[in-house]
């Protein structure tokens, strides 16, 4: 069959497009983690250095937080692509607590004085959502969502199931005419 053999060379096609994306973006990821990680140790340094008695102020130490959960958030994201690469398949709770850390990080260095009422009640809505998504993950065991491998098999199963009732109606018109 002219069409599976097409069908199989999109299959192949699409997936090694989908390998070169996933590791362009490790490589990438990679990159923007380790100038993060500079950027944290400059950071602390200049925090430290700016003291002179080894002490960092409040707004120093939130400003440090924020950068460490950052690269925190980076490297879960880069765990997440790369188990992506190896199993296809996405670990919800790792999104989950990637969104908890990120949801986080933005509570450690906002000024909640400068904020709306409504912004921080969304927030705690937030915060309550993602705690509950959380749960409910580690009860149920849906730990990883599987990517739809069989995505071309069904394509071909459809055409399969289309070509065979072509064939049945055809068969069926040429009894009708011999009647």
């Amino acid at each position: 069959m002219k069409l599976t053999s097409v069908i199989n060379f999109l299959k192949k096609f699409t997936q090694t497009i989908e390998k070169i994306i996933v590791i362009t973006l490790i490589f990438m990821m990679s990159f923007v983690l380790l100038l993060a990680t500079v950027e944290l140790a400059r950071f602390v340094i200049s925090a430290i250095g700016n003291e002179g008695d080894w002490l960092i102020s409040l707004n120093g130490l939130t400003g440090l937080f924020g950068v460490f959960l950052l690269v925190l958030i980076g490297i879960e994201l880069l765990d997440t692509i790369k188990v992506y690469l190896k199993q296809n398949v996405v670990h919800v709770e790792v999104v989950v607590l990637v969104a908890i850390i990120a949801l986080a990080r933005k509570i450690v260095i906002i000024e909640v004085e400068q904020l709306s009422g409504e912004l921080l009640i969304g927030m705690g809505v937030l915060i309550i959502s993602l705690a509950i998504a959380y749960y409910l993950i580690k009860r149920t065991g849906l730990l990883t969502i599987k990517m739809k491998e069989d995505l071309w098999k069904e394509v071909l199963d459809e055409i399969a199931a289309e070509s065979e009732n072509d064939k049945k109606s055809d068969s069926k018109n040429k009894e009708n005419n011999n009647k």
